[in-house]
């Protein structure tokens, strides 16, 4: 692959070109779509490469091997209930299946392709994998609808689907999430997704409330495209209450009541047209955000004024460790790659909430936009199942991006981090 031009260190690269540039070439290289299937025996999944591609907080998660092999071979769905289940071979019943058999590992027939609009949402169980191949299915539904919700269940792998909502007004309409992770959850992996126009968040990891038990997950080469808030990791004590013991200086408190209990790593993900929560970090989580590539935009809201844009931020105590990524601002006002909230609620106006703490290494800024530290050595003192970050500069810059453009969503599935940017 032939190299792309640096973001030059005096700006004479414009951001866009670079984003543009960068993207062109990854569809002259694309991945071919290739199925990574299951070793099946007597009916249950014995081995998949999927499980080996899982890394960082939620490294050793198996999802459903060992378990049922459960086909998808029909996009209808319907809400069932005890008189009327759901129909063989829809998603809902091979959900169902999987809660009445200890987990299972969901499969789509190789033929089915489209979408299928969920009536309602998806309780994903313990010890299950919703393997979605290389993109072929699409999730969707009403704006109000969380797609996929995972509460109180461990050891989950959501891969390969391509999640979007029904059209709705980001300011006047109620919205879920296209997944939702909540309470005493573990272990779960989401890998090589697709997200487009998700409703709230693309992907929210929050617990309503404290407790002293451990969550873990990796968000990890996916795509996530045109949508307004993103992701937002943590406890959601502060948020309901500002007062709450511990909230008004949470730093004070990580060795007790803010103490990190969710880890997460977000890891080669791409973030194109997005525009703020890439994530935002909040109490009782920490995060290791490496090697991912945004291209920050405002949404436009029906009241002709832009949501607010930034990359990462942190909160009422939340950690987070960024190392590796490329942050591009194609617009001339000046944007926050990764920060404390403070710094960007002074960029973008409006609210008061307590820092968390933010540490950064070796990130690229393209355009107008910084990344800023805050109380670092806290951050890096802070407990992590840390991975190697990929070394990004100036002058390789334009590389990573091509290949993370090439490899993050489903396309990407049979590939392998961080050897196919190795082989770029």
């Amino acid at each position: 692959m032939s190299a792309l031009p640096a973001a030059a260190a005096d700006g004479s690269l414009a951001a866009r070109r670079f984003f543009d540039e960068a993207k062109a070439a990854a569809e002259r290289a694309a991945l071919p779509c290739r199925r990574v299937a299951p070793t099946v025996g007597d009916g249950r999944v014995s081995a998949s490469p999927l499980t080996g591609q899982i890394q960082g907080a939620a490294a050793g998660t198996t999802g459903g091997l060992g378990k049922r092999l459960l086909t998808v071979t029909r996009l209808d769905d319907a809400k069932s209930s005890a008189s009327r289940p759901s129909p063989e071979g829809t998603l809902r019943w091979a959900v169902e299946t999987a809660q009445n058999s200890g987990g299972g590992w969901i499969v789509f027939a190789p033929e089915l392709t489209g979408q299928i609009h969920l009536e309602a949402g998806l309780h994903l169980p313990s010890d299950t994998t919703l393997d979605g191949g290389c993109g072929g299915i699409t999730l969707s539904g009403a704006p109000r609808l969380t797609q996929l919700t995972l509460t109180d269940v461990s050891n989950v792998i959501v891969s390969g689907l391509a999640f979007t909502k029904d059209p709705y007004d980001d300011k006047a309409d109620k919205t879920g999430d296209a997944i939702g992770l909540t309470d005493r959850f573990d272990r779960v992996a989401i890998l090589h997704n697709a997200f487009h126009r998700c409703g709230d968040g693309c992907v929210d990891i929050v617990r309503k409330s404290r407790f002293d038990s451990e969550s873990r997950a990796t968000v990890a080469f996916n795509h996530f495209a045109e949508h307004n808030k993103v992701m937002l990791i943590g406890t959601l004590t502060c948020y309901k209450d500002g007062q709450a013991e511990g909230c008004q200086e949470p730093l004070r408190h990580l060795g007790d009541l803010m103490a990190p209990r969710v880890s997460v790593t977000v890891l080669a993900n791409v973030f194109e047209g997005t525009s703020q929560r890439h994530p935002k970090v909040v109490s009782n989580a920490a995060v290791q955000l490496a090697n991912n590539l945004f291209l920050l935009s405002p949404t436009a809201y029906s009241s002709g004024v832009d949501s607010a844009v930034y990359g990462s931020a942190t909160g009422t105590g939340g950690v987070l460790r960024a190392a590796g990524n490329i942050f591009v601002n194609p617009d001339r006002a000046g944007r926050i790659g990764a920060g404390p909230i403070s710094v960007v609620r002074a960029a973008t106006g409006g609210g008061t909430e307590a820092d968390g703490a933010v540490a950064a290494e070796d990130n690229v800024t393209v355009g107008n936009i910084r990344v800023v530290e805050k109380d670092a050595d806290i951050a890096r003192g802070v407990p992590m199942a840390l991975l190697p970050v990929r070394a990004v500069s100036d002058t390789s810059a334009a590389g990573l991006a091509t290949c993370l453009l090439r490899f993050a969503g489903p396309k990407g599935i049979a590939a392998s981090w961080p050897e196919v940017c190795e082989r770029s």
